[in-house]
């Protein structure tokens, strides 16, 4: 997804920091969880999806809501 005009995340240092502020980290297995969330420039998630293992989310719906955004 290169090229994208706004900034992705990936929440690797310090491990969990970012899933754990928005309710997505799994302690058991010391892991996120999978899931897409969209965050406004005044912090607000207008899009949050958790997904199950073997499931890739739909591009298309979230970047329905990044070109709603702007």
């Amino acid at each position: 997804m290169g090229g994208l005009p706004y900034p992705e995340l990936s929440d690797f240092h310090p491990k969990g920091e970012v899933s754990k502020a928005y309710d997505l980290w799994n302690e058991e297995r010391g892991a996120s969880k999978r899931a897409v969330l969209v965050i406004d420039k005044g912090g607000v998630v207008r899009f949050r999806e958790l997904y199950e293992p073997g499931i890739l989310p739909d591009p298309k719906d979230i970047f329905e809501v990044v070109e709603g955004l702007g």
